[in-house]
């Protein structure tokens, strides 16, 4: 996602993009073998969404052709329904579901995506040729293109978008450079997948589950996405030392029943399963601080998860991708047309700056389930404390102000800090007694207890 989002950003700045995929690509929406993590729930936030609908117009228009749930689409699945956030007994309704993203898998999003940009005169798509490593000038001051399993590629900029299992930092200490300053959290999180077809009389009131945990605190959570055609795409994760969630249907039903929330483990047992239980792990997230370099050759940038690769338990992976990618394109218009010295840096720090509000929310997250972490500087979720954190939820659930500001952030369109202004923080500080929920469906008035 995060090279197929760079290709179409800097197909309005260079005559010819190519992209170097070491995967075989196939010809619909179907899951790769280098991309392992597709068989679990994808979020797509509000600002990468945004994001993508400037960059692929008719995007909302071709996703429900294909069946997706898209925002503005008039689907009748639609109605009034809403984003749910559960953590242990409090349940956040979020009525605007539509400033998140689109009811579709990772499989479907990328498949469209691809083919638009597939379409573009003058971007290329090599499939099976995997890079190796980095050319360089003979001064190694700068980079010239790629080597490829199929022979070297000469470029005038090389853009890293290959993900988490970057080599990047490796290559640069090939050609003379020590790596960047890095920042690690050991999450070690474990995923248990399972896409559904929900019982004809399964008819709830919700479109996403996120974060349904048995209390709070739990570090063990279940998510379910409407996606395509109808179905369900839930996913179990736990973080740190949890013990690993099954991976037989039956033994995750009797695990949702004891450990998510009620509404998750209703939706898994209301539904049947289409294929096999799914599992992944991803034992730590990184983020590469290539702005802070001491040297840096010219001719490279790093973007998406191969710049920062926060928890992917909260699902902002493809937006951080979407959102460094208009970052990058957004030097490169600054720059007049040619790069001028010093724009690897320029770019670096645009990129990590479109990335930092998300790493800060997941790594907060991540330290309240006692995660260990290297390099990592206190986030402002740290510094809010635990007992504002709680509350603020626990006012979310209440109070329609707090929900759309939470909203806000949690979709990447205002930073975390926005939590702590003075207007937010006088009502998450109030009573809970003095709030007035306004409507409330039968879910969230069963979580609440005030059915």
């Amino acid at each position: 996602m995060a090279g197929l989002v760079a290709a179409r950003v800097l197909s309005e700045h260079y005559d010819e993009v190519v992209v170097v995929e070491r995967d075989e690509l196939p010809d619909g929406p179907a899951h790769r073998r280098f991309v392992p993590q597709s068989q679990h729930a994808h979020g797509l936030l509000g600002s990468g969404r945004r994001v993508l609908v400037g960059l692929f117009p008719g995007l909302s228009a071709e996703l429900a052709a294909a069946g997706a749930l898209t925002p503005g689409s008039g689907d009748p699945a639609m109605g009034d329904r809403s984003l749910f956030l559960v953590r242990g007994g409090s349940t956040i309704r979020i009525p605007a579901w539509w400033t998140g993203g689109f009811g579709a898998s990772r499989i479907l999003l990328e498949h469209t995506i691809r083919t638009r940009v597939r379409a573009l005169p003058n971007i290329v798509v090599r499939e099976r040729a995997p890079a190796v490593g980095l050319l360089t000038d003979r001064t190694r001051r700068r980079v010239t293109g790629i080597r490829t399993a199929d022979g070297d590629l000469g470029a005038d900029l090389v853009v890293d978008a290959s993900g988490r299992g970057s080599c990047l930092p490796e290559w640069l200490e090939r050609i003379g450079y020590r790596p960047p300053p890095v920042s690690i959290v050991h999450s070690d999180v474990r995923y248990a997948s399972v896409v559904t077809e929900p019982d004809p009389s399964f008819d709830p009131a919700w479109l996403i589950i996120l974060g349904g945990q048995a209390e709070s605190g739990s570090s063990v959570g279940g998510v379910v996405l409407r996606v395509e055609h109808g179905r369900l795409h839930i996913s179990f994760g736990s973080i740190g030392r949890s013990a690993p969630v099954p991976t037989e249907i039956a033994e995750l039903r009797d695990f949702a029943d004891r450990l998510a929330a009620p509404v998750v483990a209703e939706a898994l047992r209301r539904s049947t399963p289409v294929g096999p239980v799914r599992t992944f792990r991803v034992r730590d997230n990184t983020r590469h601080h290539y702005g802070r370099m001491r040297e840096m050759p010219a001719g490279v940038v790093a973007l998406g998860d191969a710049a920062s690769a926060a928890n992917p338990i909260y699902g902002q992976g493809m937006s951080v991708a979407a959102l460094s990618a208009t970052a990058l394109g957004r030097v490169l218009t600054a720059e007049g047309g040619a790069p001028r010295p010093g724009f690897e840096r320029r770019a670096a720090r645009a990129v990590a700056a479109t990335s930092a509000e998300a790493w800060r929310l997941a790594v907060g997250e991540d330290l309240r389930y006692g995660c260990r972490t290297e390099g990592v500087r206190s986030p402002w979720t740290a510094r809010f404390g635990a007992g504002y954190r709680d509350r603020l939820e626990r006012a979310a659930a209440l109070d329609p102000e707090v929900a759309a500001a939470f909203n806000e952030v949690l979709n990447l369109h205002r930073p975390l800090s926005s939590l702590g202004a003075p207007r937010i923080a006088r009502r998450v500080l109030r009573p809970l007694r003095d709030r007035d929920p306004g409507p409330l469906s039968a879910t969230v008035a069963a979580v609440l207890g005030a059915a």
